[in-house]
């Protein structure tokens, strides 16, 4: 049995869930699961210095952390540590601007797929099926979406889950879109589509439990969509505006329409005021926070959200949408 604090090396040729074959890994074993008869473990400097770029590439896709992972028993033995702590101090400061470069290249990946997946999805039978109002709001609905699992919820589609689902469509699409609520009616009928076209197309093989999830709450996206606990901070400023969205000509929003509604509105009136004697600046309050940290968040309706890295919550930390618990 192990337990928390050995040092281990997995055993020659061990195959992960991804199908690669690793040999020479070793860590620090963080959890034990018993009754799974897994344990957690934290690589050392020579695992972290060997990682190839389709296993960290993996990891981000399903929004997993780059230097630990979840090994059976069967897989491990008990060795002595190989580096110090300064070695793995660097080496992880080394990994963390490798991920940099390859977040930055796998941004541009989703959003090819994005691209390739609304034109095949506009041409297939899917599309089609839909009446006149859904396929006019396709694209936005596909296209918001994909951004959203990215952005917010920090995973790729192979790395989509019922839950991520679930969390934007009831609260990311209602705290930061502004739209008619004819969007927001429709906004899980499209989705429904979408997922199944890519599940026929073999693009993601959770298609049906995906499906289902949005079965279950597509009826509830227009009532958050109106709750205004829900809203951020441009859309409650945006609020009761539903008749002029601020858009330019290519539907994106016109920060200086918006600059101009605020100027002009009562909310602006406290900035003024804020204005007439000089304000103290205010140090960051989360200076000394990493990127990948992870933090425990509360939102204004009351959700906890554990053990999520800081940069997936940074802008509705910063938007005063949630609070830093610890």
């Amino acid at each position: 049995m192990f337990k928390r604090g050995n040092f281990i090396i997995v055993k020659p040729n061990t195959r992960l869930e991804s199908g690669e074959i690793v040999n020479g890994w070793a860590g620090e074993v963080q959890e034990v699961y018993t009754q799974e008869k897994t344990c957690l473990v934290t690589f050392d400097t020579q695992t972290i210095q060997s990682l190839s770029d389709s296993f960290l590439e993996d990891g981000l896709d399903i929004g997993a952390e780059p230097f630990e992972y979840v090994f059976n028993f069967k897989d491990l033995e008990l060795a002595e540590r190989r580096d110090t702590d300064r070695q793995l101090e660097k080496a992880l400061d080394a990994l963390v601007s490798r991920m940099i470069d390859l977040e930055a290249s796998q941004g541009d990946r989703n959003d090819q797929l994005k691209e390739q997946w609304i034109k095949e999805f506009l041409e297939s039978d899917y599309f089609n099926a839909q009446d006149k109002i859904q396929q006019e709001h396709s694209n936005f609905v596909i296209s918001l979406f994909m951004e959203f699992m990215y952005n917010y919820e920090g995973v790729m589609p192979k790395g989509w889950t019922p839950e991520h689902v679930e969390k934007v469509c009831l609260y990311t699409v209602p705290r930061k879109v502004v739209a008619d609520d004819e969007t927001f009616a429709l906004f899980g009928d499209v989705l429904v589509q979408f997922l199944k076209f890519l599940g026929d197309q073999n693009y993601i093989t959770n298609a049906d439990a995906l499906t289902t999830r949005v079965e279950k709450i597509k009826g509830k996206i227009l009532a958050h969509s109106k709750d205004p606990t829900l809203h951020g901070m441009t859309k409650s400023l945006l609020n009761g505006q539903s008749e002029n969205l601020f858009l330019d000509e290519d539907g994106e929003l016109d920060m200086k329409a918006l600059i101009a509604a605020f100027e002009s509105s009562p909310q602006n009136k406290k900035v003024e005021q804020a204005k007439v004697r000089p304000q103290p600046l205010r140090e960051n309050p989360f200076k000394g926070i990493g990127r990948n940290e992870k933090i425990t968040v509360k939102y204004e309706d009351g959700r906890i959200v554990e053990n999520i890295k800081f940069k997936k919550v940074e802008m509705d930390l910063r938007n005063g949408d949630c609070i830093l618990i610890k």
